[in-house]
């Protein structure tokens, strides 16, 4: 059995009509491109007794007869496509039935048209018949076969050389006698299997008159009698040409032209198999190369007009398999970010399923990653975190089945940031001039910073009075330029200690730089006081700040007790300006009848105590009578009255009054 082909021949192809002259002025016919044998066994005497001019009621059909029982051959190669052989009982038993299923003798279906009314419907309801398909496109049917004879051997699909036997000449159905009733068609749907009414078997399309290669000019005439044998004919030569290569997703031609046949005949073309064929009936289809394959073998196989013999040749097709093409997109983040990679791809080998890896550029082993794939295409996507700032060349490489790699680097660019720093205020202590560390001086004092990095850096603190600390992500040495899988975010911790050997109000500061130059920088003031033990009276400090005379105190300590003040307090010098030692002289000389300016020499003298070290800011105040009052609650509210462009003489009188208990604070 042969796979069916949908093949046209080559003068269809060309689209050459083939017409003979007419055989009588009134009747014109086509002819068939085929040329067929006598459709009886070898040695067979034949007799023509209607031809393709006079057999009714349709034309373009011929009954020959040779006598019952005579075998019956196939008149061309080709595919039995049905095979109906139930009525009649000649010379086996038919199906006993009518057309209803109801009960009807066998005899009455033998010469049926001789007795019509012997049998329920139309005589053609009872032909026995044979239909074969040919490889040029033509299809030729047997009627009226003894019952039971052509099935016995044959079934639908099977595939019959020319002068096998078919089954035996009859007269089951529409008949008069015993004949053979044959006819050439062309089905008007080349790609229906069954082109043929159920009723007698007719087929569905147009019959042309055959050409029979016994027959002197090959046209068959009514009275004629003729010996059955082959028809005189040699084998064509098929030549696949080839072997073939094609890229995968490109196409290749087949060339049959080689081929040829001895006798001159055109030829009919099969190629198989038929897959990724354009159409495989001609000389030179087109295949497409959709999947790599090595050395696929590719049959052809030509027939000549007689088609009684066929040639085939093999050859093979390679398909190259073509890599895909990737097309990445990259993206920009910060450090301690998330990057999302994405990729589409192309393949020309549609059958070809594909796998994807993304190497992103920081050490770690290539990442698989989940392909969406449509034939000949898909996409990709993966996200990645990335410690530390930098230009990752990114690659997702792209495997098809069969080993064919397409890659595409882009750039994954991970921006810097800079550390935040905070610098440990928890001792600060707030003035009414606003808030400082307080320290002494010739005592060593601790301060100490926290940083945070989103990234894998290194941080260093660097501390305004000199001290520089840095501290590896990894614990152990600088950081290389990319360390995108260190530790993130990376936090540090660092404290120093400083001491001043001059009293005055100084700035706290420290930056953090991380390796990459982003930094942050946070500071705060500090008041270093002096070392006194005792307070003085307002008198002595008169002297100390006055030109004149021989102070006990340097003028670079008296600068920095006035720096002190300046610091702490809200009225000096934000209300009244001092900012030399005679104005603190001026200060400490109040004259007059003024409340508010004796209030602010005896602020000024207990901010005094406090730079000098003689009062500490945490210290209490007596106020009589066994009551105290914090230090600093007690500066904060002689300030605020004194800020107070209100305050009554009272008030201001009272304000001075605690500004004077500051110098027996302990």
């Amino acid at each position: 059995m042969r796979k069916r082909l949908a093949v046209l021949t080559v003068a269809a192809a060309m689209g050459i009509a083939v017409v003979a002259s007419p055989a009588a002025a009134d009747h014109s016919f086509t002819q068939s491109d085929g040329i067929y044998r006598i459709p009886h066994d070898d040695g067979s005497s034949v007799t023509i007794f209607n031809d393709h001019h006079d057999h009714g009621p349709a034309k373009d059909r011929i009954d020959m007869g040779a006598g019952t029982g005579t075998p019956l051959v196939a008149a061309a190669s080709g595919w039995i496509r049905a095979v109906v052989d139930f009525n009649g009982e000649s010379p086996g038993a038919g199906d006993g039935v009518d057309i209803n299923g109801a009960s009807q003798d066998d005899a009455a279906e033998h010469s049926c048209t001789n007795n019509p009314d012997d049998v329920v419907g139309s005589c053609s309801n009872y032909n026995n018949y044979v239909w074969i398909e040919h490889p040029n496109g033509e299809w030729s049917k047997y009627s009226h076969v003894g019952t039971g004879t052509a099935s016995a051997n044959w079934a639908v699909g099977d595939w019959i050389n020319t002068g096998e036997v078919i089954g035996v000449e009859g007269d089951i159905g529409a008949a008069t006698g015993p004949h053979l009733h044959w006819e050439v068609g062309i089905p008007s749907d080349p790609n229906d299997s069954t082109p043929f009414s159920t009723l007698g078997g007719f087929l569905q399309g147009t019959n042309v008159v055959p050409r029979i290669c016994d027959i002197p000019d090959n046209l068959s005439q009514s009275g004629e009698s003729h010996t059955a044998n082959p028809c005189a004919n040699q084998a064509p030569i098929a030549d696949a040409g080839g072997p073939y290569e094609v890229d995968e997703g490109s196409d290749v031609q087949f060339d049959g032209t080689g081929s040829n046949d001895p006798d001159g005949n055109p030829l009919t073309y099969a190629w198989a198999p038929d897959a990724n064929l354009d159409d495989s009936t001609l000389a030179q289809p087109t295949y497409s190369g959709v999947d790599d394959v090595i050395g696929d073998p590719v049959a052809l196989t030509v027939y000549d007009q007689v088609e009684a013999l066929d040639d085939s040749d093999s050859t093979i097709v390679t398909v190259l398999n073509v890599s895909p093409t990737v097309a990445a997109n990259g993206d920009s983040i910060d450090e301690g970010g998330t990057a999302t990679v994405t990729a589409t791809f192309t393949d020309p080998g549609v059958l070809d399923t594909h796998t994807a890896t993304i190497d992103w550029d920081d050490g770690t082993a290539p990442q698989p990653v989940a392909v969406d794939q449509d034939p000949g295409s898909g996409s990709a996507e993966a996200s990645h975190v990335y410690g530390d700032n930098g230009i990752y060349n990114v690659t997702v490489t792209v495997t098809d089945d069969d080993g064919g790699v397409g890659t595409d680097t882009v750039a994954v660019i991970a921006a810097n940031l800079d550390p935040q720093l905070a610098l440990d205020t928890g001792d600060a202590v707030s003035f009414p001039g606003g808030d400082y560390f307080v320290g002494r001086i010739g005592e060593p004092q601790n301060h100490a910073a926290s940083a945070q990095d989103p990234g894998s850096d290194d941080l260093t603190f660097t501390w305004g009075f000199g001290l520089a600390t840095t501290y590896f992500n990894d614990g152990v040495a600088l950081d290389p330029p990319k360390s995108p899988d260190g530790v993130f975010p990376f936090f540090a911790a660092d404290n120093a200690d400083v001491s001043f050997g001059l009293p005055g109000a100084y700035i706290i500061d420290v930056a953090v730089t991380d390796d990459d130059g982003g930094s942050e920088a946070e500071s705060l003031g500090k008041i270093v006081t002096g070392d006194a033990d005792t307070t003085e009276g307002n008198g002595w400090w008169k002297h100390q700040y006055s030109s004149g005379g021989n102070p006990q105190l340097e003028d670079a300590v008296l600068l920095g007790y006035l720096d002190i003040v300046n610091a702490v307090s809200s009225v000096f010098s934000e209300a009244t300006d001092v900012d030399t030692l005679d104005a603190v002289h001026g200060t400490l000389s109040p004259s007059g009848d003024d409340r508010r300016v004796h209030a602010e020499a005896d602020l000024m003298a207990a901010w005094l105590h406090f730079a000098s070290g003689a009062v500490a800011w945490d210290a209490w105040v007596p106020l009589g009578d066994g009551a105290t009052m914090a230090f600093l609650d007690l500066m904060h509210q002689v300030e605020t009255t004194i800020l107070d462009g209100a305050a009554t003489d009272g008030a201001l009188l009272e304000a001075e009054h605690l500004a004077q208990r500051v110098r027996h604070a302990g």
